[in-house]
């Protein structure tokens, strides 16, 4: 399960983003720091930022929830949301809600893909359709990932929502028959049918009568 890591943060000061903010974000992430907000519970939102080391950390351990310490003081909050680049590159911003340790929430879990499928080796291709799974749990019961074994998949086989190993407590939240991983059967390329060849029009001379 995963467990909260603690890191410190600093406050913002909302006065200075107005607007879009970008010029503000901009000069945070050049001092390698990363803009973030803080809401839920019914308190006021508080605008933070976080050391990017800290950031790059959660992104390697895949963690749900975190305690920051603002101030002298320290709340339990969760990865709500990740802002990236339009590359992809570099993180622009986070969302952090408020929550309590035994408090039901539903977030996202990445799926781990273990094994070979057998169904591969027969000349099929492993699709992954899905990444991550909606689940519902505690917020202090979010599995660090959940397994997904595709050593049984054959040609044709495939893995829906309803089929996955969940841990204690925790429930997959939406379609149960979505599917999620399957093995692709290959297609045979289907040639052509020759065209039957058209018989060329010939065009005659138009042939002029002689004059009587």
């Amino acid at each position: 399960m995963a467990s909260a890591i603690k890191i410190r943060v600093e406050a913002r000061d909302p006065a200075k983003n107005k607007g879009t903010g970008t010029r503000v974000s901009r000069k945070l992430r050049a001092s390698g720091k990363i803009p973030a907000i803080v809401y839920g519970h019914n308190q006021a939102p508080t605008t933070i930022s976080v050391a990017k080391e800290s950031v790059l950390e959660m992104i390697k351990k895949q963690i749900h929830l975190v305690e920051i310490e603002l101030n002298g003081v320290s709340e339990t909050v969760l990865v709500r949301d990740l802002q990236w680049c339009h590359l992809g590159k570099d993180i622009l911003h986070l969302d952090f809600a408020r929550v309590n340790a035994d408090e039901s929430i539903e977030t996202e879990v990445t799926l781990d893909i273990r094994g070979t499928a057998p169904g591969v080796a027969e000349g099929g291709l492993l699709a992954i359709l899905k990444h991550s799974v909606l689940v519902r749990c505690s917020a202090g019961s979010i599995p660090d990932s959940i397994k997904v074994d595709v050593s049984g998949l054959g040609l044709g086989g495939a893995i829906h929502t309803h089929e996955l190993v969940l841990p204690a407590g925790v429930t997959a939240v939406g379609e149960p028959d979505q599917l999620l991983i399957h093995v692709t059967v290959p297609t045979a390329a289907v040639e052509p049918e020759a065209d039957t060849p058209s018989m060329p029009v010939v065009i005659k001379a138009e042939r002029k009568e002689k004059a009587e």
